[in-house]
């Protein structure tokens, strides 16, 4: 089974966002997005790769309404990315969260959230990308 961690805190004025997957995977599914041409993630290219990856995958609403995505920094590691992201404004939200899910079958997307009113577990896959935070 492949896996992807999100851990989002929920404020009233911004939701902080980390997501933290393994490297190879996501070189592997940015790669295959581009046709097989390599990419390495401690490289610039590979990060502004990375970030281009994740924008087209991760998409968040409130309503009707797209939220901007807007990524704050990567933190590379042989074994694992973290990827720190926000979102202005707190709940509802809803996520499609497409990470990794056309490269890996079997590929899981678990989310830890933080709110005000409690924790809030969930799972991205394939089948059901989509999550309602509230």
């Amino acid at each position: 089974m492949h896996l992807a961690a999100h851990e989002l805190t929920v404020g009233a004025k911004r939701t902080e966002w980390v997501v933290r997957l393994f490297t190879d995977d996501l070189e592997d599914a940015i790669s295959a997005s581009l046709g097989g041409t390599k990419v390495r993630l401690e490289r610039t290219e590979g990060r502004s790769q990375a970030e281009a990856y994740v924008r087209s995958k991760l998409t968040v609403h409130r309503g009707r309404k797209a939220l901007d995505l807007h990524i704050d920094g990567i933190t590379y590691k042989p074994d694992a990315v973290e990827i720190q992201m926000h979102v202005e404004g707190g709940l509802p939200i809803a996520i499609t969260d497409r990470l990794l899910h056309d490269r890996f079958e079997d590929q899981r997307n678990v989310y830890f959230v933080r709110s005000p009113k409690g924790r809030i577990d969930a799972v991205s896959t394939k089948e059901n990308p989509r999550i309602e935070l509230k």
